[in-house]
């Protein structure tokens, strides 16, 4: 994503990550090139998606609440995005980038080879991110309804991805008992996140890690 920073009344683009919601471009004229504007809403509605979703369940949710959360027009929306389910699936893929991003990062800063070690580092930064976005949680935890097939399947990948990280630290021990066990343990800690990420209180994900290591690094 671009992060845009407003300085002195004109925008100027740098190619790094966004951490919180950007401010909202001034109403009017104001001078700031168009494919900025575009990438600034862009990135307003996929944040005001994965916000709707945490507010309105996947029952409710609208595209009119995204619109709404995200400050622009209907007609603004769709130059952006298909559908509602477009756009829930481009927000649900940028976070789960993101989110594996940190597992890969915080494994990669430990200069210890030990397989738990870097496990339980990644769990830890895994439900840090998850922690710090309660709305993102719930996104990529719970379990779309199988008729949004592209969201099931973004959810699905999302899963082999994890379970392709648990697999790198469990062979460091032997090998696996069961073939798939791990895809069966990231699925079962994933169902637990979305329980805890339901009643939107971000200490009591955090309050998860004893019991995701435990799950998770059951046969290391």
């Amino acid at each position: 994503m671009t992060e845009l920073r407003l300085i002195g009344g004109a925008a100027v683009a740098e190619p790094a990550v966004v951490e919180a919601p950007p401010v909202r471009l001034p109403p009017g004229r104001h001078g700031i090139p168009a494919d900025i504007v575009r990438a600034h809403q862009r990135q307003r509605l996929l944040e005001a998606a994965a916000a709707a979703l945490d507010e309105q369940g996947y029952g409710r949710l609208t595209a009119a609440r995204v619109t709404e959360l995200a400050g622009v027009s209907s007609r603004t929306f769709y130059q952006h995005f298909e559908d509602l389910w477009a756009c829930l699936l481009a927000a649900y893929e940028v976070e789960a980038g993101h989110l594996c991003g940190e597992i890969e990062s915080s494994c990669a800063a430990l200069s210890d080879d030990d397989a738990r070690a870097r496990a339980r580092a990644g769990i830890a930064a895994a439900l840090g991110f998850l922690a710090e976005e309660p709305a993102v949680a719930r996104l990529l935890s719970a379990e779309p309804p199988p008729q949004i097939a592209a969201l099931a399947a973004a959810r699905r990948d999302l899963v082999e991805r994890l379970s392709a990280m648990l697999r790198d630290a469990l062979a460091a021990a032997g090998p696996t008992p069961l073939p798939g066990l791990e895809r069966r343990l990231v699925a079962a800690a994933l169902a637990l996140v979305s329980a805890r990420a339901a009643d939107g209180d971000p200490e009591r994900l955090r309050a998860l890690e004893p019991e995701l290591t435990e799950l998770l690094l059951a046969s290391l």
